[in-house]
């Protein structure tokens, strides 16, 4: 995915704002973070006397404001706590601590994040694991979605919650955790190769047709099946 002009060559996790500092994202997996990792964020805002931690809308805490004499030492102290994920995964508390959840979401959640850092996509891609179909991850929205259900994943795919909202597609029902990866690996190398730059997965299927992308999803099968069958 290209990276913005402006933020160009900076460590992951850190952006430029317009007023000329610069902010800090810290790698905290599906928002969750460390009573010690909380404690360091902490001591770097007092030691560097910065004005505040914001709670962003992807569950992470940012430290903005940054002056750009101070990054570098801001930085140096937070340690690997500037590391980020490449594209976004939101998950809820799922079925470890919510009475709804039937599935495990945010440990299907971690297993997505690891999964797409595999990927240099055309753009962004922001997922939602929900535990149920309550879908407090935004699940129908998201580039990429997964419901938890009874007897296994929903797989949706395409939906964007901008100015232009789309649902997302069903693209298969009741999968195990690791057919949603393989089915996803599909699907996103059909997106990588497809897609043109900087184009958005909702605007991806308007283009070629959810059909297009359930038809590479089939012909894969045919080709596993046969694989299996001693036939290529």
């Amino acid at each position: 995915m290209p990276e913005n002009k402006e933020n160009a060559g900076l460590p992951k996790g850190v952006r430029r704002q317009r007023n000329g500092c610069y902010s800090i994202t810290p790698r905290m997996p599906l928002g969750v973070v460390s009573a010690e990792k909380l404690a360091r964020i902490q001591h770097v805002v007092e030691v560097f006397q910065l004005e505040e931690i914001r709670v962003t809308a992807g569950q992470r805490l940012m430290i903005p404001n940054i002056p750009k004499e101070r990054l570098q030492a801001v930085l140096e102290t937070l340690g690997l706590m500037g590391d980020t994920c490449k594209q976004y995964v939101q998950a809820c508390p799922g079925a470890v601590t919510c009475r709804m959840g039937m599935r495990d979401s945010q440990t299907m959640g971690l297993e997505l994040e690891s999964f797409l850092n595999q990927f240099d996509l055309p753009a962004k891609v922001k997922s939602g694991v929900a535990g149920c179909s309550m879908c407090c991850a935004e699940s129908y929205v998201r580039d990429i979605g997964l419901v938890g259900r009874k007897n296994g994943w929903t797989i949706l795919f395409g939906g964007n919650a901008g100015k232009r909202v789309r649902k997302g597609d069903e693209l298969a029902r009741n999968v195990s955790e690791d057919e949603v990866l393989d089915i996803l690996a599909k699907v996103l190398d059909f997106y990588r190769e497809n897609a043109k730059a900087g184009e958005r997965t909702a605007r991806f299927v308007e283009r070629v047709g959810i059909e297009s992308i359930r038809r590479v999803m089939s012909k894969a099968e045919i080709q596993e099946q046969d694989g299996e069958n001693g036939h290529v």
